[in-house]
């Protein structure tokens, strides 16, 4: 039996005033996988993940999450979100913002005990921090330690916007090889990105170009059917490929349209 996806969207468009940013989005993300959105910045990602999360309500359309409809209030608990601007308290060590996130979540005091170690090495800042103070780290232990509060009650869905922007190479790669243990054990990712070679990590991947989808499949199956060399190539095809649809469709006087409808 097909397990039922934790996050579905269908026909959905938000706007901001009468600037439309994402034209009918139809998405699934299935269970005990990672499901990349690839796209250039400023093209939709953020917005919709906000949209997933109940950071933002959709202008039309539907979207549920773990069986809720989206703003996800009664499944929030089941929820990991890392922003793209990190929500963190300078004025504390990492464990310290660790233990008042936990207590938002509702976390036991042994439960924060034994959790806190766990996702601290998780994002390999287990060693260096000690009492120093969040102000005092670079940009890139910040968005460690952003993931690390996502983690800490080990959700179901791991919503995480941009997770590895600032961080170095060996860093990205520990942490896409974290995020694959964690489907293991059950745990389900919506990753947005737009570095090519993170994307490969993702079991399935959704390419947005301005708001909307441009295509969809596992990567490898998305670079051989654009008859492409590379994730990169495949992108750059597709996204021609929808704005020569668009400026066709734009061009197209009502005459034409009704005869080819």
């Amino acid at each position: 039996m097909e397990t039922e996806p934790l996050v579905r969207l269908r026909d959905v468009h938000k706007s901001y005033g009468r600037t439309e940013v994402l034209h009918g989005i139809d998405l699934d993300v299935p269970a005990g996988r990672i499901t990349g959105l690839l796209g250039p910045s400023g093209h939709g990602k953020t917005t919709l993940v906000n949209l997933v999360v109940g950071a933002l309500v959709v202008t039309s359309g539907q979207i549920s999450v773990l069986g809720e409809p989206a703003p996800p209030r009664r499944v929030k608990a089941s929820i990991g979100f890392m922003p793209q601007s990190e929500a963190l308290y300078d004025d504390l060590t990492a464990a310290e913002n660790l233990r008042y996130f936990g207590a938002l979540y509702g976390m036991s005091g042994k439960a924060m005990d034994e959790a806190i170690p766990r996702v601290l090495e998780i994002v390999r800042l287990d060693k260096d921090t000690g009492r120093k103070t969040v102000v005092a780290f670079s940009g890139g232990m910040k968005r460690r330690l952003s993931l690390a509060v996502a983690l800490l009650h080990s959700p179901r869905l791991l919503v995480l916007d941009e997770p590895t922007v600032g961080l170095d190479p060996v860093h990205r790669v520990r942490l896409w090889s974290a995020f694959r243990d964690l489907t293991s054990t059950g745990a389900t990712f919506l990753v947005t990105t737009h570095v090519m070679d993170e994307a490969v990590n993702c079991d399935d991947l959704v390419m947005i170009h301005e708001g909307a989808i441009i295509a969809r499949g596992a990567p490898d199956e998305l670079v051989a059917r654009a008859g492409a060399d590379s994730l990169e190539e495949a992108f750059l095809r597709y996204e021609a490929a929808a704005e020569a649809a668009t400026d066709a469709s734009a061009s197209a006087s009502p005459t034409e349209e009704a005869r080819h409808a």
